[in-house]
């Protein structure tokens, strides 16, 4: 009993997750086969599978978070990578150009058998524009001791004339003491603003003296960072590029004549913050993005150079990260051969600006299928009690639907039977007005042709006006209640399915035509104003022609009937772009309420009741045309307002429609009320 109670849980458990389009987990089928075996009591096996199903949905939704993490962060590790490799490459290419400053300015010392000040200032004006990172450009010969004074002089000449070899001692600008050799600034650019450097011997300072020994040894282009404030977490944004100029053209090949053939030095002042500033115009591409750069020839612990944090960060979070946190997580690196050492430059995002829809979809994830395991749970919880109250309300509905579904049948039976009573009767009411009509008209026909004979006068005079007046009154009543019994007649023919087609090619235009002749002496009468708008050539119509009149007929009827002096009745005949032939009827009388619309097609139906009392009818005047549209395979729609008048559109197939070859003339052709 215990297995057959528990088993249509584990059954609607698999289907749960075969319905998500997972493999039923093999726990749920081992407890299938173990509950076949073992008796557990009700209330313990309730607890183990609750147990279980939420034990299995923590860890699902834990290793759902971390799937969820680790592919989102991959996503934007490769979104970031895109934007990184623009950046980088960018930082690239301005490091190597205003490095360039440097190289172009050795091939014009190689060119120039003397290079004056105005050449280095021509020089620089050329280039330093377009190079916002370098701060200045100088030029620093090798000033032997004894030659002193006529560098002095010579840099006299050419306009400076307070120049001196000075040096910095104790903070200040003192006259130059006697050395070997000298390494003064002797061109200098821009000059506004370095003035007081101009003459400075950079050799006094023995950093600077060990950075062009370095420079004039290795025979090229070398790099350092000029130190840092002690404020400066972020490291020093300023180097010193060194490149040595040797007497003859090339590099010499040995250390000794490197040493003497050094003619100086151009030294390049680089900002890093003011490169980066430049090439990435403040950090638009994306604005959260740090920029480190490491050395990566010197020592672990000593490869940290230059850090320029992006402008979203504030505070403590402008202090760079160590190496190995820089280098981790969401990064992008490249390595830069830079003069004489290899950087790495390394851009890290601010953590919110890649990873905020990381953590977001994660949690998100791990949340649905926290939730999912919930309601699992409940449902769990909450079947067993269900289960048995759907068992007691089954057996309870089970005999209610019993007595029911005989009550159903017995009422079933009833309606077949009222059914087949309502068939019956309708056949009987059809075929009884049918043969009512054929009775009624024998005696008409009479009753109408006498009438004729006597308002008519054919035999002789009637001798008194007064006989004659009632005979036309009675000639008059007689047609329009033989036309009353011809629709009864139709009608019920039609829905005895007796009505037959005698259908034949006809010319629309020519019974239109006719049509109208026939309504213009009504319409001038009524004061009514009959436009005609019918193609001279439209194509053959198959259809019957005495059906096909009376569309007409009862439509242009009432069209006349509903609508005051002064007003206009429309005749309108055409093809539309589908082949159809399409005929409306239009007229601007007294119109019919949106409400009655519905029930203009109902047999002996009057939209209103004061109408019926001021217009005579049956009401079966639409009905019948409809009907006989159909038959000819066509609809027909109307639209109408109170007081705006009322269109009727009738559309018959295109295989009722005949080709012709002859092209459609449209000819219109007005008949005012009144005109002869």
């Amino acid at each position: 009993m215990m297995a057959n109670h528990f088993k249509p849980h584990l059954a609607r458990l698999a289907v749960f997750w075969r319905g998500l389009g997972l493999k039923t987990p093999i726990w749920i089928s081992r407890l299938q086969r173990a509950f076949k075996s073992y008796q557990i009591h009700a209330a313990v096996r309730d607890q183990v599978l609750v147990g279980c199903v939420l034990g299995f949905g923590v860890l699902l939704s834990l290793g759902g978070f971390l799937a969820t993490q680790s592919y989102f962060k991959a996503q934007a590790q490769q979104e970031f990578d895109v934007v990184a490799s623009r950046l980088l490459k960018t930082l690239s290419d301005s490091i190597e150009a205003n490095l360039d400053v440097v190289r172009r300015g050795e091939k014009l010392f190689r060119a120039e058998e003397k290079v004056t000040r105005w050449h280095f200032f021509d020089y620089a004006q050329e280039v330093l524009p377009d190079h916002p990172g370098v701060r200045s450009l100088a030029w620093i010969p090798k000033v032997p001791g004894g030659r002193r004074p006529v560098y002095e002089a010579e840099a006299k000449k050419d306009g400076l004339f307070d120049f001196q070899v000075v040096e910095r001692r104790d903070g200040a600008v003192v006259t130059a003491g006697k050395r070997e050799t000298y390494f003064p600034i002797f061109y200098l650019e821009p000059f506004q603003g370095n003035e007081s450097q101009i003459g400075l011997d950079l050799s006094a300072d023995n950093n600077e003296l060990s950075a062009f020994m370095q420079a004039r040894d290795a025979g090229r282009m070398i790099v350092r960072a000029v130190a840092p404030p002690q404020d400066a977490p972020g490291g020093s944004s300023r180097f010193e590029v060194l490149q040595p100029i040797y007497e003859a053209e090339g590099v010499p090949f040995t250390l000794a004549e490197r040493q003497r053939r050094l003619v100086g030095f151009l030294r390049l002042d680089l900002d890093m913050r003011r490169l980066i500033e430049a090439a990435l115009p403040g950090l638009t591409a994306p604005p959260g993005v740090d920029i480190y750069l490491f050395d990566a020839e010197a020592e672990a612990g000593s490869r940290f150079i230059y850090y320029h944090p992006s402008p979203l960060r504030r505070g403590d979070a402008t202090s760079p990260l160590p190496e190995p946190e820089a280098y981790g997580g969401l990064s992008s690196d490249e390595a830069h051969q830079v003069a004489d050492r290899q950087w790495s430059i390394v851009v890290k995002p601010v953590p919110s600006l890649f990873t905020r829809n990381v953590q977001i979809a994660a949690w998100a994830f791990c949340a649905v299928l926290l939730v999912l395991t919930a309601w699992l749970v409940q449902y769990l919880v909450t079947s067993q009690t269900r289960t048995r109250a759907i068992e007691r309300s089954v057996r309870e509905r089970t005999a209610a639907l019993q007595a029911e579904i005989a009550e159903r049948k017995r009422i079933e039976r009833e309606l077949r039977s009222a059914k087949r009573q309502a068939e019956t009767a309708n056949r009987t009411k059809s075929e009884f007005l049918a043969m009512m009509s054929h009775e009624l008209r024998t005696p008409l026909n009479a009753v109408i042709g006498f009438a004729e004979v006597i308002s008519g006068e054919f035999i002789g005079p009637m001798g008194n006006e007064r006989y004659r007046r009632y005979a036309e009154d009675i000639l008059v009543s007689g047609t329009h209640l033989l036309s009353l019994i011809n629709d009864v007649l139709d009608l019920s023919k039609i829905e005895a399915n007796k009505f037959e087609l005698h259908e034949e090619d006809l010319d629309v235009a020519e019974i239109c035509a006719e049509i109208q002749a026939i309504f213009k002496p009504n319409t001038i009468s009524a004061s009514l104003e009959l436009r005609y708008q019918v193609p001279a050539n439209l194509p053959r119509f198959r259809g019957d022609q005495r059906a096909f009149r009376q569309i007409l007929i009862n439509l242009l009827s009432n069209a006349v009937k509903f609508t005051p002096a002064g007003g206009s009745v429309s005749l309108k005949c055409e093809m539309d772009g589908q082949g159809r032939l399409v005929v409306t009827v239009a007229d601007s009388g007294i119109g019919i309420a949106a409400d009655d619309l519905a029930t203009v097609f109902e047999p002996f139906k009057q939209v209103d009741s004061t109408l019926a009392r001021k217009y005579e009818g049956t009401g079966l005047g639409l009905p019948l045309t409809k009907r006989l549209v159909e038959m000819h395979d066509g609809t027909m729609e109307i639209e109408s307002q109170l007081g705006q008048g009322t269109i009727v559109r009738m559309f018959f197939a295109s295989t009722r429609v005949v080709p012709q070859l002859v092209p459609q003339v449209e000819r219109e052709v007005m008949a005012a009320g009144g005109a002869a």
